[in-house]
């Protein structure tokens, strides 16, 4: 189901201290400018957003590509997963959605809370991915360049059974490492930085085959598409897939 690299305990609890430390510049930010909240917070994320990296446009086209996928009632709501400082939920949130997520860093959720706030926020967790709470249920639940970061593919089923029980309608996994394509992502990682695997010892990244997705749409009647990601300025894309699961009944209200 996996191929090559995994983490155990130590390596999430490391990319945890890495995320609780990301410096947030919220201070100077102009909140009625859409935009420049929007990247702010994808730069908290972790994306490469300043000049010469991802643009904008190529974000939020990603974004509305999702929403589409999901497929989402007027006025619906959606659940993230590993939603970090909420960039994601924010678009969601600003289309008229109601919006929830949960991520295990600290002072993600507390930006995300701090942005977010209001009637349409209706959950902000702080807690593992595994740990989804049940009580509130949404239209779709979503997860977007995260599961790489899991210790090994019986915590993404974990977190994936979770999915499915907190979504009344669609699941997505955005932007999954392809396994077929991990020779050549350290490949080039490694001509990018000689010294790749000093700088991230510990920190290794999980990558999936799609059987493993699509073994679990079987064992939940689920219809599985693939989806490859395009992102202008984006230099990981070419080693990800994006995964969308739909129910054979649209959700009734």
């Amino acid at each position: 189901m996996m191929k090559g690299h995994g983490m155990d305990g130590k390596d999430m609890s490391r990319w945890q201290e890495i995320w609780n430390k990301r410096n947030v510049q919220l201070a100077g930010i102009d909140r009625a400018d859409k935009r420049e909240m929007f990247m702010e917070l994808k730069r908290i994320n972790g994306y490469d957003v300043v000049a010469g990296g991802i643009s904008y446009e190529a974000l939020v086209k990603q974004y509305e590509e999702t929403k589409a996928a999901l497929r989402l009632p007027e006025k619906g709501s959606v659940f993230e997963v590993g939603c970090g400082a909420g960039a994601n939920l924010l678009l969601f949130q600003q289309d008229g959605f109601s919006v929830g997520g949960i991520d295990y860093s600290e002072r993600m959720v507390s930006v995300l809370t701090n942005v977010l706030c209001g009637g349409a926020l209706k959950e902000a967790v702080c807690a593992e991915a595994r740990q989804l709470p049940q009580e509130e249920k949404y239209d779709a639940v979503f997860s977007s360049s995260v599961f790489h970061y899991f210790a090994d593919t019986s915590y993404a089923q974990e977190v994936m059974e979770g999915m499915v029980e907190k979504s009344r309608g669609s699941i997505a996994v955005i932007e999954v490492h392809d396994a077929e394509k991990q020779d050549d992502f350290f490949a080039l990682r490694r001509q990018i930085d000689p010294d790749y695997d000093v700088h991230y010892q510990g920190l290794d990244k999980l990558f999936y085959e799609k059987r493993f997705f699509e073994k679990f749409a079987e064992k939940h009647d689920l219809r599985v598409s693939f989806e490859p990601v395009r992102m202008e300025g984006y230099w990981n894309a070419p080693f990800l897939y994006s995964v969308f699961f739909s129910r054979e009944e649209t959700p009734k209200e």
